[in-house]
């Protein structure tokens, strides 16, 4: 694939919108360029960053205008914001926050993944 300079926010927009459904390659991109900006800002900045690309990949998984699949390469990816966030924790606000997205996350993927399986063939 080759890598054009695409503002960030306009590779957000492509994801929840579903419009790359068929190309996960540009998810993929989206979350190796979120690392390559985490790691040159500070923690908190980082934090905020992951934190954003994690409600990008959540509120795609729930959309349910969205192609199935492609809202299950997203629910698949979304724990990797969430690790970064895991490893920023420094306050007990933070822990708090992370564990608030945590649990977020749990309930919205049981109930998105038993509306996933409803949809398979049988």
């Amino acid at each position: 694939m080759s890598h054009y300079l695409v503002p960030f926010s306009v590779l957000e927009q492509t994801i929840q919108a579903g419009q790359c459904a068929d190309s996960p390659e540009v998810l993929y991109h989206y979350l190796n360029l979120t690392e390559e900006y985490a790691e040159r800002l500070n923690i908190t900045d980082a934090t905020l960053l992951h934190q954003r690309v994690f409600n990008v990949l959540l509120d795609t998984v729930c959309d349910t205008s969205l192609a199935p699949h492609w809202r299950q390469i997203c629910l698949d990816k979304v724990y990797l914001p969430l690790s970064h966030l895991k490893h920023l924790i420094v306050t007990y606000q933070d822990a708090k926050s992370y564990f608030r997205m945590e649990h977020n996350l749990r309930i919205l993927s049981h109930y998105f993944l038993s509306s996933f399986e409803q949809q398979e063939p049988h």
